[in-house]
């Protein structure tokens, strides 16, 4: 006897549906057993470089197949404007993020900033800047030249924005970035901060570099917080993916 149709049975409609997936999501979130799992998971694959291993467009993207999927979520129904990431690197994640608006039916609108732009990025970022689509900018973030020209980027936008936080992972650093743009963009425009995930990280994981526990992004979020009211932590999309490194790093401008 086929029972096929028993499988129909318990399918929840669009409403129930989405009831049931934040139910997942606040729970999963609040699974202290399953963080750890991921974090230890996220140090074992770290050992091959999982998050260099992947491509946008044919473009080397530094980031988590997490990460792409929830900027994809946060895109679509954000619909921002304009995009200002800072941290280049191979070039990949400018590639998303300007692909990612033209998905969301709007006219890609990129600017990208890096202390240093790599002949590698140049390169694979050519088709895109010809066409317009892209824009970079070799300065330090946190300077007046990244500030007067994510101003001039912005200016006339009225319409919620989004902002990619992804160079030095300091706190101090990661602080002075927050407390530049973060009065440039419109109401209702995120914050995508990166590697929130370091603070959970073993003491002296990171060798050579300035930041680990207590000295990271998430560390300069909360002292963020703490001075900005009209910004908070925006829990639909923070603590939703399980080896993302933007986990607790995503912020809106409420006010």
């Amino acid at each position: 006897m086929n029972n096929s149709h028993d499988y129909f049975i318990d399918v929840p409609d669009s409403t129930n549906f989405i009831k049931q997936r934040n139910t997942w999501h606040q729970s999963m979130a609040n699974d202290k057993k399953l963080r750890l799992d991921a974090v230890n998971l996220t140090l074992s694959a770290d050992a091959y470089k999982y998050g260099y291993q992947w491509e946008w467009c044919g473009v080397p993207i530094i980031r988590h197949p997490d990460d792409i999927v929830l900027q994809q979520e946060i895109m679509f129904t954000l619909k921002p404007i304009k995009v200002i990431e800072t941290g280049i690197a191979r070039g990949g994640s400018l590639v998303l993020s300007s692909t990612l608006q033209k998905i969301s039916d709007m006219k890609s609108q990129v600017l990208g900033i890096d202390i240093k732009i790599f002949d590698h990025a140049l390169s694979a970022l050519k088709p895109w800047i010809d066409k317009g689509e892209v824009e970079i900018i070799e300065c330090d973030s946190t300077s007046d030249i990244a500030f007067q020209h994510t101003k001039t980027f912005l200016a006339g936008t009225d319409t919620p924005c989004l902002l990619i936080l992804d160079s030095d992972h300091s706190q101090s650093h990661v602080l002075k970035e927050l407390s530049l743009f973060c009065e440039l963009l419109p109401k209702s425009s995120i914050i995508m901060v990166a590697d929130t995930i370091i603070e959970e990280m073993p003491d002296g994981y990171y060798k050579n570099r300035p930041w680990g526990k207590g000295n990271n992004p998430f560390s300069a979020i909360q002292l963020f917080l703490k001075q900005n009211q009209n910004w908070e932590l925006n829990k639909n999309y923070s603590r939703r993916s399980l080896m993302g490194e933007f986990r607790d790093g995503i912020l809106t401008k409420i006010a």
